[in-house]
């Protein structure tokens, strides 16, 4: 018992990091693959029974297989939840603190400006159910013990445990007289029953059946469901009640779940929470309004497939082909419903003689080309495509019109039968409802392409307690948007930026450059003919959401474009006319001096114009540390040149910037042949095990992984390689209450945020400037002991929560990092803190690799690892200089290789 304890504890098994944790190097012998690149798990667990399936599969999963997923009642006619607000108050998404709550206090939490416009709690509470003798109380089983304790819960008061007197756990232990039938469960879940009866009391679970026992009364086909899915209730998966509303009450699921699936619930969440805004709601024309209110006419069935098919790629799909079965067998009139109603096109909307061909499969294309005489050699699916486009073009021998193409559509559509594709219309209103609700996020072409499906997969694992997020308030006060208009030119903005990008990852250049050209015009066309001055007006960290900002950051991609396209005049004057502005991408400035520089120095041999732009990008404020290093390295090397010594008078006198150089050490270690001896290099290392097959075992490893075996050996005991996030993880502990703070308005726009939207704006520091120089000071003057309780508080509490500071899993435990702030103390760490919290967009880069310390002298070192053929960046230079300056002992750790016959580490 105490093993099976032991492995299900709260308390993450963290793996030994590159063999100087407590244990010594290499103390257990790790598979080799576990010094490569990590690969995305080929597994997820499911986030609501825990069950490892493919990660392709999951929604698979999910809809057919999952025991803890609740299908709904496909039978009922309508959805029974209006997404669109009306002036009935839903039920409040939270409990009340206690049953005497003052209403004006109440009222009074519900007109605060801090409250969130997303999720707001001011609905009128449900009052509860009593509980009778025909209430039927049964056991039923928990999914995957291990997921429900390796993740975080807040706590509740004790009273929530206690409001129901006739609640009881029941248990074998505890109720002796309860029957439990262990041949309907798993063996898993017979293992989680037993557990859960050995553990402490106040973990159990409370399941109350409240299915009426007459049958025959309205709302025991309303209720049908519940007795199907009883509600779990868990006293550490309730969020406290009462409280202010924050980010904490986001889309909290009620205590008894819906009967609709999961991704309709979600789908719903997010209409409603955008709608239910005013200013949001004011972006939306009447128009968009009656599709909406369309959507919630549809029956429950006709819901489902919408939402699966809205997250789909927007394309023509067969229906016979469309396999939904927790919707219905035959979806055909499902189907049908839609496209009467104006949500899905059919078959008699297919016109373009592509798009019925890519329906149709290799051998049906086969086929049909071998109806028309084509040639039998083509094999694949786009030779066929390509063979019979080419053949509709040809005009036909007995008439004059070219029909050709017509009766190839004609037999095409015949072979792919019955088929929709979603409306655009309708599609484009809930794609702009979902951008404005992920607004703060990030959406890639796929992603927008998938209609936001991670988005609704985010909602999906907050609502099951697998996701959890800082808990803040969400505060809004400016308008991104003005009016309709304005969204749907932001969104057009934004996809034509997510094609220029997807086109460049692809290395299709021309096709990028044509992309870039229209884009191009479209925002030379769009300043001329529209009043833009309200973007300028946003603070910078909203001007990220505009039109043109987007536009701005496809000019900036043209570069690039045009250089690879070898037409560096054009980039010359595309970087000028970026640097001409000071309204978008300010953070950019940077990288654009530096780019004109180069540009003009290697390619146009213009080295007066280079001293021009040198000197422009040293003066300009928004150049910061690798980027105006990098202009004053360009500036030395022309200074040393011999064939520019007329220009040496007028580069002496340019800015300079001072840059202090550190230590340096090299190690050799046996270099492991990979093939093609491309990539990061690999070295050979001894695993010191015992027993004599490890005898002589030795492991493939990193370039820092050497570099910790050998600092090892110096006496480090403990070592971590987390370059940046080391720092911004102790950023985050030590800061945690500042960066969350409340009072700021618009940093906190959205329920899902992992951080401030000002963090990466010269806004994060002013906007907290004495909070921010008070911690610092406290820091700098703070004994171990406080920081030593500063790092418990935050660990303790916060642990597990999404944050984009923190990796929760570089640290293997609490006690080990607070073991490195013994060493570091306070007044680095303060130090350190001052200079990432003022700019952190340019400081989150160029740390050092490595961290090692001694537990037993309290030493540490701060290192830069260099591998064979590599070197130092502007960035990295600037960082180990300002480290030195704060009295860290710094130094660069250069790896030479040896042969196979070297030693393994010298």
């Amino acid at each position: 018992k105490d093993k099976l304890r032991r492995s299900l504890s709260l308390s993450k098994s963290k793996k030994k990091r590159g063999g100087v944790s407590a244990g010594g190097p290499g103390s257990s012998t790790s598979p080799i693959t576990s010094f490569f690149s990590n690969q995305p798990p080929p597994k997820l667990a499911c986030p609501l029974c825990g069950h490892l399936v493919p990660r392709f599969k999951i929604n698979e999963h999910i809809d057919l297989q999952c025991q803890r997923f609740e299908r709904g009642d496909s039978s009922a006619a309508s959805a029974s939840n209006s997404v669109v607000p009306s002036s009935q108050p839903s039920p409040r998404r939270n409990p009340p603190k206690s049953p005497d709550v003052d209403p004006d206090k109440d009222e009074e939490i519900k007109d605060s400006n801090t409250t969130s416009p997303y999720f707001k709690k001011n609905n009128v509470q449900q009052p509860p159910r009593e509980i009778n003798s025909k209430t039927v109380v049964r056991m039923i089983d928990l999914g995957s013990l291990s997921s429900k304790l390796s993740r975080k819960f807040h706590k509740v008061p004790e009273r929530a445990h206690t409001e129901d007197k006739n609640a009881k756990v029941m248990c074998k232990e505890t109720c002796p007289d309860k029957e439990i039938h262990s041949e309907t469960l798993s063996s898993s879940q017979k293992e989680n029953l037993q557990i859960q009866c050995l553990e402490d009391k106040k973990d159990s679970v409370t399941v109350i059946d409240f299915t009426p026992t007459s049958a025959d009364t309205p709302a025991a086909v309303e209720e049908e469901t519940w007795e199907k899915s009883a509600a779990v209730i868990s006293s550490d998966s309730l969020p406290e009640s009462g409280a202010e509303s924050t980010a904490g009450d986001r889309a909290t699921e009620s205590f008894y779940p819906p009967r609709l699936p999961y991704y309709l619930r979600n789908f719903q969440t997010v209409l409603q929470a955008v709608l239910e805004n005013e200013d949001d709601r004011a972006l939306f024309d009447q128009h968009d309004m009656s599709l909406v209110q369309a959507f919630e006419k549809l029956s429950v069935m006709g819901q489902k497939l919408y939402v699966r098919l809205f997250q789909r790629k927007l394309k023509w799909l067969q229906v016979n082909k469309l396999d939904y079965e927790e919707i219905c067998s035959n979806l055909g009139p499902v189907a049908q419903e839609l496209v009467q109603c104006g949500f899905l096109q059919s078959e008699s909307d297919l016109l373009e003689l592509r798009e019925a061909l890519d329906l149709l499969p290799a051998p049906e294309l086969k086929a049909l080309a071998k109806t028309f005489h084509l040639s039998n050699s083509a094999t694949q699916k786009q030779q066929l495509l390509d063979g019979l486009l080419r053949l509709s073009k040809q005009k036909s021998l007995f008439s004059a019109q070219n029909n050709i193409g017509a009766v190839i559509l004609k037999r095409a559509k015949q072979l792919a039968g019955s088929c929709v594709r979603l409306c655009r219309g309708p599609r484009a209103v809930f794609s702009r409802i979902l951008l404005l609700f992920s607004l703060t996020d990030t959406m890639d072409e796929e992603e927008m392409a998938a209609g936001g499906q991670n988005q609704l997969y985010t909602i999906l694992l907050v609502n099951s307690g697998r996701l959890a997020f800082p808990d803040y308030t969400v505060q809004r006060a400016a308008k991104v948007f003005r009016d309709r208009e304005d969204l749907i030119r932001y969104e057009a903005s934004m996809r034509a930026l997510q094609e220029v990008v997807s086109a460049m990852q692809g290395g299709q250049w021309e096709e990028a450059m044509e992309l870039y050209s229209a884009a191009k015009s479209a925002w030379q066309e769009l300043r001329q003919n529209h009043d833009l001055s309200h973007e300028e007006e946003l603070p910078v960290f909203l001007r990220s959401f505009t039109t043109g900002w987007a536009y701005t950051c496809i000019l900036s991609r043209g570069v690039e474009i045009l250089q690879r396209l070898r037409r560096y005049e054009e980039a010359i004057e595309e970087l000028r006319s970026l640097l001409s502005q000071s309204i978008y991408c300010p953070d950019s400035r940077g990288r654009w001096w530096d780019r004109l520089a180069l540009n003009l120095h290697q390619h146009l041999k213009k080295p007066e114009q280079t001293i021009c732009a040198i000197r422009d990008g040293l003066s300009d404020p928004l150049v910061r540390t690798g980027h105006k290093l990098s202009l004053h390295q360009r500036a030395v090397r022309m200074k040393e040149s011999a064939s520019l010594k007329k220009y040496r008078l007028q580069l002496k006198d340019l800015p300079t910037v001072q840059v202090q150089d550190v230590k340096h050490v090299t190690i050799r270690g046996q270099l492991f042949p990979h093939e093609g001896g491309m990539g990061k290099s690999k070295f050979l290392i001894p695993v010191n095990a015992e027993g004599e097959e490890s005898a002589n075992a030795t492991v493939i490893c990193s370039v820092e992984e050497l570099s910790l075996a050998h600092y090892r050996q110096q006496g480090f005991d403990q070592g971590i390689h987390g370059e940046g996030s080391t720092f911004s993880t102790l950023l985050a502990l030590l800061l945690w209450d500042i960066i969350f703070m409340e009072g700021i308005p618009d940093v906190f726009r959205n329920p899902f945020q992992t951080c401030p939207l000002d963090l990466y704006t010269d806004s994060f520091y002013k906007n907290r400037k004495e909070l921010i120089d008070s911690r610092v000071q406290l820091l700098c003057e703070a004994s171990v002991e406080t920081l030593h309780d500063i790092l418990d508080n935050v660990w303790t509490s916060q642990e597990g929560k999404v944050c984009s500071l923190v990796n929760w899993e570089l640290f293997s435990s609490l006690q080990q990092a607070q073991s490195l702030v013994s060493c570091t103390g306070g007044a680095f760490l303060g130090g350190v803190i001052a200079r990432m919290s003022k700019d952190y967009r340019h400081c989150r880069a160029g740390l050092p690799d490595l961290v090692v310390w001694n537990t037993s002298n309290n030493s540490y070192k701060l290192v830069e690892v260099k591998g064979p053929n590599d070197r130092l960046s502007q960035k990295q230079q600037i960082w180990l200089d300002e480290l030195q300056k704060l009295g860290a002992d710094v130094e660069v750790c250069h790896v030479a290789a040896t042969g196979a016959r070297g030693g393994c580490l010298e």
